[in-house]
């Protein structure tokens, strides 16, 4: 069995931290495996089998556990699906001082792995499922933790480690809400079509489709096209585009991009249907709203 070294994964001694994110095709299997690092799961989407110290679990979209370091584990995917999954790979000694000093004026100890790191020893837990509402709080979180680990610009390990410690945060009061909540007490439609809107918003420029967000919401394509426009006033793609409109509007006056690059820096790869959806919702075109705000 192969055993994962910390040096083969782990960025530098002095951060042992690597955060990826992986999708595995259908049926695929990882073989079994162990390593010296702590592992940190999100399933993000599709479900798969998991296989941990002799025993076997079904895993699926919104489960969130942890494999401790040196015990056997492996991934199959299951034949109908595919597997998409956060992975954050680290040493316990990243976050030791961190996680004690909250542990001293917080209850976050009963959370199911704050208080096993504090004891160096990560127990598996088999299922903290978040929730719709949960599941996208819990990816903007990660997204904002990747984006840091990968830009790498002045200040990410220290940006890292605090957002790494916002989502254990997180986490603990799902778990919390898990262990002391009925099922009632889950987040409410307007809630979750208000954090949907939320995150639409920080991901505006990304090629979002209707199947993807009506997925991370638990709804079908026709019930969240119908509860978005209830809540929010109008469609899925009418609220994007608006955002991307307005961002568009704000480089333009900020910046001495031209309008090709702003427009797919927003997220259109077509310079004529940008032109034209930028005439329809401001009354201009992209070059008589700038000259127009240059000359006041």
């Amino acid at each position: 069995m192969t055993r994962f070294q910390n040096e083969s994964y782990l960025e530098a001694p002095d951060f042992p931290f690597h955060l990826e994110q992986y999708a595995f095709k259908r049926k695929e299997a990882v073989s079994p495996h162990s390593h010296e690092f702590v592992e940190f799961v999100y399933v993000v989407e599709g479900s798969g089998r998991h296989f941990y110290s002799g025993a076997e679990y079904r895993i699926q979209e919104g489960d969130v556990f942890v494999i401790e370091p040196d015990v056997e584990h492996a991934y199959v995917v299951e034949h109908n699906e595919q597997l998409v999954v956060y992975n954050i790979l680290f040493s316990p000694a990243i976050l030791s001082h961190e996680l004690q000093s909250l542990s001293n004026v917080t209850s976050f100890v009963n959370f199911f792995y704050v208080e096993p790191f504090l004891r160096q020893s990560v127990q598996f837990q088999s299922h903290l499922r978040l929730d719709p509402h949960q599941r996208i709080e819990m990816k903007q979180l990660l997204d904002r933790i990747l984006s840091e680990y990968k830009d790498k610009q002045l200040g990410y390990r220290l940006l890292v480690k605090t957002r790494l410690i916002e989502m254990f945060v997180f986490l603990s009061r799902c778990y919390d809400q898990m262990l002391h909540k009925p099922m009632t007490a889950l987040a409410t439609e307007h809630k979750v079509i208000e954090r949907v809107a939320e995150f639409i918003e920080l991901h505006h420029a990304n090629p979002l489709s209707l199947a993807q967000v009506s997925q991370m919401c638990g709804m079908s394509q026709s019930a969240f096209t119908s509860k978005f426009k209830q809540y929010m006033g109008r469609t899925f793609i009418e609220f994007r585009n608006e955002i991307r409109i307005r961002t568009a509007k704000e480089l333009m006056l900020a910046t001495n991009s031209n309008i090709l690059q702003i427009a797919q820096e927003v997220g259109f790869d077509d310079l004529s249907f940008f032109n034209k959806l930028f005439k329809q919702m401001t009354g201009l075109s992209p070059r008589q709203f700038r000259k127009s705000n240059q000359e006041v």
